[in-house]
Formats: structure tokens, C-alpha cells, sequence
């Protein structure tokens, strides 16, 4: 059973597939090092697919539309009640990627699928409350004077001139 914002999914054999990338780069250099450097942990993903009878054609149009709808400029975001985003801590989604519905003419239905991506997970909320490094600043609070360029050019050239 899935639920968004308190609208009931109706998909005959719904399967939800649930997938997180555990975002990393190669930090090795020219070496063959297997050193990775982590640079953050993505929202889950919900992959959602099932079956809608031709009879139901209604129930897809509202798929459809609760996929486009935008508040502001953004889309929609939902509540999500199901066992799967429950098990893993997901409570709201916006639609993502792309919605599909194949037409299945032997046996008079559409395949029906999308995804759902995590709206506010956990790491984004954490990495929002950890303040923030301060970056060093060239000539920032240390008590060391840059020279002016212009200065010392001008300065180095006039010595040579009295050489």
C-alpha cells in the first residue's frame, strides 16, 4: 500500500525498490591507490511500479498531474505512508526523474512506473545544523603585509636604472 499526502495509490502488484548512492570520488591520484574521498550521502530513492487497468484511466490522469504539480516553482512535495519509506525513515518525497505508463495490450492494463525522491533526509538536516568551517582568508587576522606589486616593481626598476 502507498499513500501520498493522504491520496491512496491504487497499483495492482505494487513493487517498491528503495536505492541510495553513497556519493564518492577517486582520491588516488596517478597512483593505483584505492583511496575514496567521500563527499556525501544522497537522498534515498523510491522506485515505484505496478499495474492500473484500462477501466482506471482516472486514477492515471491523477498520477500524472500529482507529478507535475508545482507550489512555487517547485514540485509538490507529499507525506508518504507505506512499509518500505516507514522501515527506512522517509516521510516526505517530491516526484523525480520520470513517470512511465506502458500500455499492456494483452492484458488490458498499463505498467505504471516512477520514482520518488527523498525530500529533507536525515544527512541533509544534519549537514544544516554542523556549522561551518570558517576558511582562512589570505592576510585575514595574521599580522603579515603584502606588498603592493605595482610598489615593488617600480622600486626594483629604479634600482637597476642607478646600476
Amino acid at each position: 500500500m502507498l499513500t501520498l499526502s493522504s491520496l491512496s495509490i491504487t497499483l495492482k502488484s505494487l513493487r517498491i525498490t528503495a536505492s541510495q548512492e553513497l556519493a564518492s570520488e577517486d582520491a588516488s591520484g596517478q597512483s593505483s591507490s584505492t583511496d575514496q574521498a567521500e563527499t556525501g550521502i544522497k537522498a534515498k530513492m523510491l522506485a515505484v511500479s505496478g499495474f492500473l487497468p484500462f477501466t482506471q484511466a482516472e486514477h492515471l490522469a491523477q498520477l500524472f498531474a500529482m507529478a507535475e504539480a508545482t507550489e512555487s516553482g517547485a514540485r509538490v512535495i507529499y507525506r508518504i505512508s507505506n512499509h518500505t519509506a516507514s522501515a527506512l525513515g522517509v516521510k516526505q518525497v517530491r516526484f523525480s526523474s520520470k513517470i512511465e505508463a506502458v500500455e499492456q495490450q494483452t492484458t488490458r492494463q498499463w505498467a505504471v512506473s516512477f520514482t520518488l525522491s527523498e525530500y529533507r533526509s536525515v544527512p541533509e538536516k544534519v549537514e544544516e545544523r554542523t556549522p561551518q568551517a570558517e576558511a582562512n582568508q589570505q592576510g585575514g587576522k595574521s599580522n603579515v603585509q603584502y606588498a603592493n606589486i605595482g610598489d615593488h616593481l617600480q622600486k626594483n626598476f629604479e634600482s637597476l636604472r642607478t646600476v
